[in-house]
């Protein structure tokens, strides 16, 4: 590849050992070498920072954070890192549970320059049995098709499973919001991208990803069966609400607002197997305080 871009990569992890390893390996195997590999340690519980410190060497960088700040924190801290610490032109971010095909980075970096306006270019994510990754699925743009013919689907948001974002569009755009915690930091991030500076988002179809999560569904408070999940939902309404007021019209805030803190908590009480007032009282909590959530964004200082 004529004049070859340097690229960083960011993990972020929190107690999944097994699949952090099998990540990092996935990395490590890429036909597109990376220059630095930063691992963000978001002070995991199990043996995470011991191996870290067994396999750190002049290009792997574990970091460990003094508590846990979520994804959105984590990923956080690893731009701040990778802007610091690094004069790499490119930084690819995914989550621990991403395991990528060994040309995935070669196949995006193959299309940095199929436009002057590239924000951002993210992988077609699979599961574990190669169908789509519902969670992971990015939302289109409305001339989505622009590029089909080089393989490029445009897209408007996607998630942090597996995405590229150059020097320049950080310093342009700041940083993830890590009060968001976890669930929309990346919606919201690349909806930045794509509608506050009017930059393109693009999906690659030939660099494949698998999202090794248990389940291929979609966040759902009503479905949702693990009762220590549930408090989470709390900050996907909250969340959400915010991401609309900042990227969407008063229209679409007041029916997410109707939705959330009217619809779903009804639809808890009459559907839900269990906990029924609980989960009803999470959608009702992270509306209220979606109305209200204003954190900051965070610029690079210069």
């Amino acid at each position: 590849m004529k004049n070859k871009k340097s690229v960083d990569c960011v993990v972020v992890t929190y107690n999944r050992l097994s699949l952090l390893k099998e990540c990092i390996q996935a990395v490590k195997n890429q036909t597109y070498p990376i220059e630095h590999f930063f691992v963000i340690d978001n002070c995991s519980t199990d043996e995470t920072w011991e191996y870290l410190q067994s396999i750190k060497n002049e290009k792997i960088f574990p970091i460990r954070l003094h508590k846990n700040l979520g994804g959105a924190g984590g990923f956080n801290i690893g731009l701040k890192t990778f802007i610091n610490q690094s004069i790499s032109n490119y930084v690819w971010i995914m989550d621990d549970d991403t395991i990528p095909s060994a040309t995935a980075l070669e196949n995006i970096m193959k299309k940095v320059n199929i436009s002057a306006k590239v924000g951002f270019l993210c992988s077609n994510v699979r599961w574990r049995d190669k169908s789509v990754a519902i969670m992971n699925i990015p939302s289109p743009a409305k001339n989505w098709n622009e590029y089909s013919e080089a393989g490029v689907t445009k897209v408007n948001s996607a998630s942090f499973v597996s995405i590229v974002f150059s020097r320049e569009v950080i310093n342009k755009v700041g940083y993830p919001i890590a009060d968001f915690f976890i669930w929309g930091d990346d919606v919201e991030y690349t909806l930045r991208i794509t509608h506050d500076y009017s930059l393109e988002g693009l999906m690659v179809h030939n660099s494949l990803v698998e999202h090794k999560i248990k389940k291929n569904i979609s966040t759902d408070l009503i479905q949702e069966e693990s009762l220590g999940r549930i408090k989470r939902y709390y900050l996907a309404q909250r969340n959400m609400l915010f991401c609309l007021k900042k990227h969407s019209t008063k229209k679409d805030v007041f029916k997410a607002t109707v939705r959330q803190g009217i619809k779903i908590p009804i639809k808890a009480l009459i559907k839900s197997k269990d906990h029924k007032f609980y989960r009803a009282w999470v959608s009702i909590k992270g509306t209220i305080a979606g109305i209200v959530f204003n954190p900051k964004i965070e610029k690079v200082e210069k």
